[in-house]
């Protein structure tokens, strides 16, 4: 009885953990999958489903919501920005004193008959000559006036009224070596600054030339709405920044913007935003992702078109900050006041050591004309956006990036990429090109 007891709780207590047994050999005989492995084969099945439809239609202008755009259109846009909205060769936003073309000017871009007239030995003539209009001495002429009339008050008061009371010119020359030390920092530190915005400013040729070339490559093959789209924009890119860094109003570069970009939405978002520079990097960044979502794009593709992305946001900032930050005030402030103290004393100093009226008033102009002179030129350099060929070169730029898809090179293997305007002549694509242009050789040619 005891034995028989023992064998029927035995089956009691291990009949349960023989049926689960059973059924796990069962299930796992026919292979039923979990939960978490049909979500996966769900989606697997939905990325196929896409990967096929945008192998079948791979535009994505509807999406977008922009007209259809062509390479023509595209080249008559920009022919018309760069010879009817900015066709004149003189940039009307730099100070009218360097607005002429005929004269040799940091604020012109330079050929080879203005290289050749600046290293001609018949320079001195030329400069002597021109004195009279010279546009330093037009720009300091002020300064100039008050320290003539200063000079003639103080040599009058000395002989009508101080006729014992003397300055001492060694004393004097001591103050004036603190001065020129001091002009003489300033003016280095001016040219430094005039230097760095060249280089920056020479990389928005670069950097957008460089997105153009990586936007014709990579995305316009596959997607010519998109790439033009962004060319547009990068187009825009130099005009932008510029009117940015010249404190230029949004009524001065909404023609560019609404010739370059034609749907409303486009052209509002790039006037509307804070920076509108910044706003076509971001543009550029959203299709990149909207691409690389899709596929189109592979890794590599990507990386290098948020780099060149990356590269012309360094543009901004580096021109924001020179831009934002002078040369320090009190260093300014100091230089002046020293130079003012210096030049208030000479005039007296001088006839009190016997010179004549005339001699005093000679010695007097031409010392206040040298370093007021080299005061003026530290200041133009210290702003250099103000000087700088940006007119010029925002054209080149846009021409840059206009050639990066109206000069696309023929395919490798014939027959790769079948454009649809292949049968426009390429004089009609590159009608915004110049005489210059044209040439065999060309002195037009600085990007």
């Amino acid at each position: 009885m005891t034995m028989i007891t023992l064998i029927f709780f035995f089956f009691a207590f291990q009949f349960p953990l023989l049926i689960e047994s059973f059924s796990i050999h069962i299930f796992a005989s026919k292979k039923v999958p979990f939960q978490s492995d049909v979500k996966w084969k769900q989606q697997e099945v939905v990325v196929r489903h896409q990967t096929t439809l945008r192998a079948k239609n791979p535009s994505s202008s509807t999406e977008w919501n922009f007209e259809s755009d062509s390479l023509e259109k595209f080249s008559k846009d920009i022919k018309y920005v760069l010879h009817e909205l900015r066709g004149s060769a003189v940039d009307p936003t730099i100070p009218k004193l360097f607005r002429n073309e005929k004269r040799l000017s940091y604020a012109n871009t330079w050929t080879l008959e203005d290289w050749e007239k600046h290293y001609s030995r018949k320079r001195y003539i030329r400069y002597i000559l021109n004195f009279p209009k010279s546009r330093l001495l037009q720009r300091i002429a002020p300064q100039m006036m008050v320290l003539t009339i200063w000079a003639f008050c103080s040599v009058w008061i000395e002989d009508k009224l101080l006729k014992r009371r003397t300055i001492p010119l060694t004393a004097l020359g001591i103050v004036s070596s603190f001065v020129a030390f001091l002009l003489t920092m300033r003016s280095n530190m001016g040219l430094s600054r005039l230097d760095e915005g060249r280089k920056a400013w020479n990389k928005v040729v670069l950097q957008s030339r460089e997105m153009a070339h990586l936007i014709s490559a990579f995305i316009y093959p596959h997607d010519k709405q998109l790439a033009l789209m962004l060319g547009r924009h990068v187009a825009c890119f130099g005009w932008l920044l510029k009117s940015q860094l010249r404190f230029v109003s949004e009524e001065d570069i909404a023609d560019i913007v609404n010739a370059m970009l034609p749907n409303k939405k486009q052209s509002q978002y790039i006037l509307q935003h804070r920076q509108k520079p910044i706003a076509v990097v971001m543009r550029i960044r959203q299709v990149i992702h909207h691409l690389g979502r899709r596929g189109i794009l592979t890794t590599a593709e990507e990386m290098a078109l948020d780099h060149t992305a990356h590269n012309l946001n360094d543009v901004i900032a580096s021109t924001g900050r020179i831009r934002a930050s002078p040369i320090p005030v009190l260093y300014t402030s100091h230089t002046t006041r020293l130079l003012t103290f210096y030049l208030c004393f000479l005039p007296p100093a001088l006839h009190w050591s016997g010179l004549d009226v005339m001699v005093t008033m000679l010695v007097t102009w031409a010392v206040g004309f040298a370093m007021l002179g080299l005061d003026e030129l530290s200041h133009l350099c210290e702003q250099p956006f103000r000087l700088m060929p940006m007119y010029q070169i925002s054209k080149r730029s846009m021409m840059a990036v206009a050639d990066a898809f109206t000069c696309r090179p023929p395919p490798i293997v014939d027959g790769e990429d079948e454009d649809d305007e292949k049968h426009i002549d390429h004089k009609v694509l590159t009608s915004y090109w110049n005489k210059n242009d044209t040439l065999k050789l060309s002195d037009d040619t600085i990007e």
